[in-house]
C-alpha cells in the first residue's frame, strides 16, 4: 500500500507539474522520458532488472537522446559487458541516484530554449537536486545531448561517459 501511495503521489505530482506549465518541444521530450521511466522511481517489485533506462536498446535510447550521447552510452554498456565491471557510470542519470524510489520531479523550461531544468526532491535529500538537460534539434526532432547536475558536486553525463575530467 505504501508503494502504491508513493507511486500515485509521484505520478500525480509529475502530471500536475507538466499540466500547469506551457510546454516547449524540449520540455516535451524530457517530460516523455520521465513519463516512460517513472516506474524506476515507484515500482519496487517485481524486479524488472534489465529493463531500466541504462539497459534499453539503441532504438529506445534514440527516442530521447542524440546520436552522440547514444554512442557514448552504448560504449559504456559494451565496456561493462566486456570487463564484467562498472565502467563510467554506476547510477541512473535521470534520477541522479542509484535508487530513485520516492523521487518527486518538477520539469521546467528555462530562458534558453535548448535547456530544460529538472528538480528532483527525495526524502533522503536535505535540498532538492537540479539537473539541466541540454537538447539539440535533430532531423528526428528534439533530443537530449547532455544531462548535467548543478552545484559543487555537479557532473555532466557526456563528460562521465567520455572519460573527460
Amino acid at each position: 500500500m505504501k508503494i502504491l501511495r508513493a507511486s500515485t503521489i509521484t505520478i500525480v505530482a509529475l502530471a500536475g507539474n507538466l499540466g500547469a506549465q506551457k510546454t516547449t518541444p524540449a520540455v516535451d521530450v524530457v517530460a516523455q522520458l520521465y513519463r516512460d521511466f517513472a516506474w524506476e522511481a515507484v515500482v519496487e517489485t517485481p524486479d524488472w532488472h534489465g529493463h531500466d533506462l541504462l539497459d534499453q536498446p539503441r532504438a529506445v535510447l534514440s527516442r530521447y537522446f542524440d546520436d552522440a550521447l547514444v554512442r557514448l552510452w552504448l560504449a559504456d554498456r559494451a565496456c561493462g559487458i566486456r570487463t564484467h565491471e562498472i565502467c563510467r557510470i554506476d547510477f541512473l542519470p535521470i534520477w541522479d541516484s542509484q535508487d530513485p524510489s520516492g523521487t518527486f520531479v518538477n520539469i521546467a523550461a528555462t530562458a534558453d530554449r535548448m535547456v530544460v531544468r529538472v528538480e528532483l526532491r527525495h526524502p533522503a535529500y536535505t535540498e532538492p537536486r537540479y539537473l539541466n538537460y541540454r537538447l539539440v534539434e535533430t532531423s528526428a526532432g528534439w533530443r537530449v545531448h547532455d544531462i548535467s547536475r548543478e552545484g559543487g558536486d555537479g557532473w555532466s553525463l557526456v563528460r562521465l561517459l567520455s572519460g573527460k575530467p
